[in-house]
């Protein structure tokens, strides 16, 4: 795995006093929930404000993980006194990356105490899923026009200084380190209201969400607090049907019809109440796919035996595109259930998503009476993953 890291320069301590910045002297800011993030650690909350105005596309990528739970529980892996404190590997030792990258949005935005930005590799364009919080004004020598701000703590920066630091002669690096207790978008912590699950996707968002979402990426935690709030907990739901769908197809014990849907989710909900930190696709790999079950024909998007090759190339020519766009994502998570049986330790990158869902359309124009269902099954038996 590629290394992140945030360069360092050796600081020798006492140097530099820890200097009031940007954090501790932040003018009132409009209330803006949506772009505003509570970081809770064991010391307290941290809330940071997004900057879409820098960094339009690693905000859009942050707020996708962070509704997708993927943050709770990592550790502050590596942390460096007068330096930053760098978190966001879900293997924990800056090992580890979700495979998605994002090209630099770099700008002459400083590099002060309270800023946050993404770490990344040598290659400017390889950052992922890990960040930072910069602890002095000192650092920006060593960061400023290399890596993406993308937030500034405005409160609770006292928190961060307390966040365990590690052996600089390590890089830094934390044994026994301190941990994210929670990370969630301000907007959906204190939302108050809950929408039907299938109605949060019927919006711009929830297409977006469904474009972007992986099994790989939504920790269990992110269930049950966003149902009804966020689009990622209700596709965490329909991506589970088509994984098991996928999986039982290839056992060739699908069982599809009348089965309450409630059932499915309860199992779900069940499991990662049991297992809050795991990963949706372990999850579902490991304890829901453990031996057949009946699936219910209707999933929050549609109905499976109703749904054809006719209505998602409709859906897709613009009648529909959301649909769509969710019927993409149950129909990869097909895909992925069923080749988990034969490679369960083989997982399909996010760019053999795209190669395999191109396939989709025309194999759908071409034969308009199938069902959905019966075309993805087809599809998913002559997909080779190496």
């Amino acid at each position: 795995m590629r290394l992140r890291f945030v360069a360092f320069a050796l600081i020798v301590v006492g140097l530099f006093a820890a200097s009031a910045g940007a954090a501790d002297q932040a003018a009132p800011l409009p209330p803006d929930p949506e772009n505003t993030l509570y970081l809770d650690l064991t010391y307290g909350r941290v809330v940071i404000r997004l900057r879409p105005d820098l960094a339009p596309n690693h905000v859009e990528r942050i707020k996708h993980l962070v509704r997708g739970g993927l943050y709770d529980g990592l550790a502050f892996h590596r942390v460096i006194d007068h330096f930053m404190a760098q978190t966001g590997d879900p293997s924990g030792n800056s090992t580890g990356n979700t495979g998605r990258t994002l090209k630099a949005e770099f700008t002459r935005t400083p590099h002060g105490r309270g800023t946050v930005s993404m770490a990344r590799g040598s290659n400017k364009n390889s950052a992922d899923s890990e960040w930072f919080i910069v602890f002095d004004d000192s650092a920006r020598a060593q960061l400023d026009g290399q890596y993406t701000v993308w937030g500034q703590v405005t409160s609770g920066m006292e928190f961060v200084d307390m966040i365990k630091k590690g052996d600089t002669r390590k890089d830094g690096h934390v044994a026994d380190p301190d941990r994210v207790v929670s990370l969630q978008l301000a907007s959906d912590a204190d939302s108050t209201v809950k929408a039907p699950p299938g109605e949060v996707l019927k919006t711009s968002a929830g297409a977006t969400a469904a474009r972007n979402f992986s099994g790989t990426e939504f920790r269990c935690v992110a269930l049950e607090r966003g149902l009804g709030v966020t689009p990622h907990a209700t596709l965490a739901r329909l991506w589970t049907h088509g994984f098991l769908a996928g999986r039982f197809k290839a056992q060739n014990a699908l069982t599809i019809g009348d089965t309450a849907e409630g059932d499915l989710d309860a199992a779900l909900s069940e499991t990662c109440a049991m297992y809050p930190g795991a990963l949706l696709f372990a999850a579902a790999n490991q304890k829901l796919a453990a031996a057949p079950r009946p699936l219910p024909i209707k999933t929050v998007a549609f109905a499976t035996d109703a749904y054809t090759c006719k209505d998602y190339t409709a859906a897709r020519g613009g009648a529909n595109k959301e649909q769509a766009d969710v019927a993409d994502l149950w129909a990869f998570a097909f895909v992925q259930g069923y080749k988990s049986l034969a490679q369960p330790d083989v997982q399909i990158t996010f760019d053999g998503r795209t190669k395999i869902l191109a396939a989709i359309a025309p194999a759908c124009t071409k034969n308009p009476t199938m069902s959905f269902l019966e075309l993805t099954g087809i599809l998913a038996a002559k997909v080779k993953i190496k």
